[in-house]
């Protein structure tokens, strides 16, 4: 007799705050569940992820008590309401993609580290929320929880922090890019040739490095290029870099040049991939880094900083800045701006290494050890 689906509590509620990377990890998780026709697994899905989206109270730059009001929200639902939910669900394993497992639950319990950026950048975090945070998270870990992450530099440097009973596995995040949309009759957004960046703007993206590195550029390689800036605000003080970009633009006289067209809708952002000259990745801290594989998907070239997680995604397929200065990252970009045929090589390059991160790949990889954990591993 064929056993029952193994039942999997996914537990989404981060969603009401995620903007960057574990909200795009979690997307891409619930479109392969939603997609799913095996029968080894029930994904049971919770909260509900369309009501979460309708929502908009906790979303973008909040005041300190809606941070400390979700933070409440979201160390009760991790404490008391998730386990309940999973003896009603009869879950055998729990499934937690922001970070903080539950302290119990029925059935077996796993969750993914994205990074080291608590270990690494303090002084981002309330001291008491961190202290309260990482007790909760160590205290999960020592009773039984799994630990996943999203690549091998990413385990490196959390396992450097972080002691666990059991080793900490890397599975990389996938990304279903599908055919190559062509532009056909679509206008550029920009009317000069630009360098693209996307993302939140915390600090540790390091755009304010970016903007400095782009003034450089005009200078030596022409004044008719752009610099465009996508994304929100970062969601607090500590880690918002917003005021410190634009203070930066002002201060080297790019108004105008350096455009910062804020949070866009998909159809809007793919337009903007779509017409780059090439995507800039300054980051400093990165656990993965979809967005080169985002660029990947358009045939846009890409250009990092000399970070792990980053040259561990893009292969031979990105332009390496030597160091993070200002100087470097000009440099490659204008080796980029004047070598046509270093765009094309990059592009094919990146389009044959995203073949090694499909979200496919990443969800049987995902069941894989799912089934490996619960068969008494």
């Amino acid at each position: 007799m064929k056993s029952r689906p193994k039942i999997v509590l996914v537990d989404v509620f981060y969603l009401h705050l995620a903007q960057t990377g574990i909200k795009t990890y979690t997307d891409s998780l619930l479109g392969q569940i939603a997609s799913y026709l095996g029968s080894d697994f029930h994904f049971v899905v919770y909260p509900s992820p369309e009501k979460i989206r309708k929502g908009t109270f906790f979303k973008g730059k909040t005041p300190r008590w809606k941070n400390w009001l979700f933070q409440g929200r979201y160390f009760l639902h991790k404490l008391v309401i998730l386990p309940w939910q999973s003896i009603r669900f009869r879950a055998d394993l729990v499934f937690c993609p922001d970070i903080l497992p539950p302290l119990w639950s029925k059935g077996r319990r796993v969750v993914v580290i994205h990074d080291a950026f608590f270990w690494e950048s303090p002084e981002h975090y309330h001291p008491l929320w961190r202290k309260i945070y990482l007790c909760f998270l160590e205290a999960g870990i020592q009773r039984g929880a799994r630990v996943l992450t999203v690549s091998e530099y990413a385990r490196n440097r959390i396992e450097f922090f972080l002691k666990t009973p059991e080793p900490i596995t890397a599975i990389p995040t996938g990304l279903d890019a599908g055919p190559r949309q062509e532009s056909g009759t679509e206008i550029s957004p920009v009317d000069s040739p630009y360098f693209l960046h996307v993302g939140v703007m915390e600090h540790r993206k390091n755009l304010v490095t970016l903007v400095q590195a782009f003034a450089v550029f005009v200078r030596d390689y022409g004044q008719h290029f752009r610099l465009v800036l996508v994304g929100a605000r970062g969601p607090r003080p500590t880690l918002d870099a917003y005021d410190g970009v634009l203070q930066e633009i002002d201060r080297l006289d790019l108004a105008g040049k350096v455009l910062l067209p804020g949070y866009l809708s998909k159809s809007d952002l793919n337009r903007y991939f779509r017409f780059a000259l090439a995507y800039v990745f300054p980051s400093k801290n990165e656990g993965f880094g979809l967005p080169v594989l985002e660029a990947f998907s358009v045939d846009l070239p890409v250009i990092i900083g000399p970070q792990g997680a980053l040259k561990e995604v893009g292969g031979s397929g990105v332009l390496v800045s030597d160091s993070y200065a200002p100087e470097d990252f000009a440099a490659a970009m204008g080796r980029l701006a004047n070598d046509p045929a270093m765009r094309s090589k990059l592009a094919s390059i990146g389009r044959e290494r995203l073949q090694a991160f499909t979200g496919e790949k990443f969800f049987l990889s995902l069941q894989a050890y799912f089934t490996k954990l619960l068969h008494g591993d």
